[in-house]
């Protein structure tokens, strides 16, 4: 941002970000990188290699997949032995996806998708194949945040806080608490807000460190302690 102010996004850049360091920080260090032929894909994907690359891990691959993913397990096959997968696609294209990784042996790896992963789901007997897959979810949606009634209680109040419209009603209440607390965060280094733990770097970026979730059972379930 220009000298004197202060940026805040919920850009697929930073969900690329977010994801290379959560696997980084566990020490996996060989990855495949699936991503939808969109805008979004593309950009948070990119982001992901730079990053991780940066910290010192190997993208072995990067595979763009179509909406209708077709059977790509040669593609998978040929990539070799990876211990993560990064899967930034939408969630019907995630669930295409889920049997031929594990049919190509890599079920078992580490498998982060990005908050896309969240567009399309909505029924477990569905989402089921989505099983173990790590995302970055919205502190929101998974603990109480001061100054806010919880997620599902303003879904039932607001119709703009519903279903995925809710992550842009959680940025719009950190854009109002980032203003109003700018001082106290650059001083404290930390400031607890819907979409996740907000930090300033020494740039003007806010650096947003979110609440992991995977689903379980098709249904959404928080990860204790995985910041």
């Amino acid at each position: 941002p220009p000298a004197g102010s202060v940026g805040f996004s919920l850009a697929p850049e930073d969900d690329g970000i977010i994801a290379a360091e959560y696997l980084r920080g566990r020490e996996r260090g060989k990855v495949l990188v699936l991503h939808s032929g969109d805008d979004t894909g593309r950009r948070a994907a990119t982001a992901f290699s730079a990053r991780f690359a940066e910290r010192g891990g190997q993208v072995v691959a990067t595979l763009p997949v179509s909406d209708t993913v077709g059977d790509i397990s040669a593609r998978l096959r040929a990539a070799g032995p990876v211990d993560a997968v990064l899967l930034a696609v939408r969630a019907p294209q995630a669930r295409q996806l889920a049997p031929q990784l594990a049919l190509a042996g890599l079920g078992a790896s580490t498998r982060v998708g990005t908050s896309q992963l969240t567009i399309g789901t909505g029924k477990p007997e569905e989402d089921m194949a989505l099983d173990g897959i790590i995302y970055p979810n919205e502190a929101w949606n998974v603990r109480s945040v001061a100054g806010l009634p919880s997620a599902a209680s303003a879904g039932q109040l607001l119709p703009s806080a519903r279903g995925a419209a809710g992550r842009l009603f959680a940025f719009g209440f950190d854009a109002w608490k980032i203003t109003t607390y700018l001082e106290p965060l650059a001083q404290q280094g930390g400031l607890a807000g819907a979409t996740g733990s907000l930090y300033l770097d020494g740039a003007g970026n806010i650096l947003r460190v979110p609440a992991w979730s995977t689903f379980s059972g098709g249904r959404p379930q928080p990860i204790a302690s995985a910041n």
